[in-house]
């Protein structure tokens, strides 16, 4: 068969089951088609498995660039790097409750608010009493915040080259498509969820939504 023809008759099946008939979504399509298949195809456990090797590299490349970073911020003496954290969360997210930001940050409150208390000492964040509601604080990154989210920018940018050096933007975009589902998936979840006892989470993430 002839490339040409070959290469039209993987569109026509492409177009079956995808809704985004992109060149760049069909070569995403083939290329995945063109990996082993499993050896037990459905099987539990190797589905399991699956996610675990997915998640321990990604967990590894992210422990490496977290080590790189806070090297980095060390070396340029800036606060510790959880600050940048959440002053970059702040930054989009605009003036919130407290308790909102902790939530976007997956954090134990505590945790978030030991962290938020010091960048309020900083002068980074600014508080005032929420209008709606005055049991409730609102909180928005300051002028001397964003200057030191600029700095924190800067070298996180150098950790950023030395993480993925190796890595095309290609592949670079190819595995944020890949994965972006799963992240806005389990970041809505895991806020919704936090505080709930594990086998309510694991049943909520495991039923069939309507």
């Amino acid at each position: 068969m002839k490339p040409i023809v070959q290469l039209v008759e993987e569109w026509t099946a492409f177009e079956e089951v995808s809704n985004e008939q992109s060149v760049e979504a069909f070569c995403r399509y083939y290329l995945q088609k063109q990996r082993p298949k499993p050896k037990h195809p459905g099987k539990k456990s190797e589905r399991i498995m699956n996610g675990v090797s997915l998640l321990k590299t990604v967990g590894r490349i992210l422990s490496a660039y977290s080590l790189y970073f806070r090297s980095a911020v060390n070396h340029i003496e800036m606060p510790p790097a959880e600050s940048f954290y959440y002053l970059n969360t702040l930054v989009h997210m605009g003036e919130v409750k407290k308790s909102d930001l902790i939530n976007q940050m997956f954090a134990e409150t505590t945790t978030g608010m030991e962290i938020i208390n010091r960048l309020i000492r900083e002068k980074k964040i600014t508080e005032r009493t929420s209008p709606d509601d005055k049991r409730a604080k609102l909180i928005k990154i300051t002028p001397k915040g964003t200057a030191a989210l600029d700095e924190y920018y800067k070298i996180s940018a150098k950790v950023i080259e030395m993480t993925f050096k190796d890595l095309s933007d290609d592949v670079l975009v190819d595995c944020y498509e890949m994965l972006k589902y799963c992240e806005q998936r389990n970041s809505a979840l895991a806020i919704e969820l936090k505080n709930k006892p594990f086998m309510q989470m694991y049943e909520h993430a495991m039923a069939d939504k309507a």
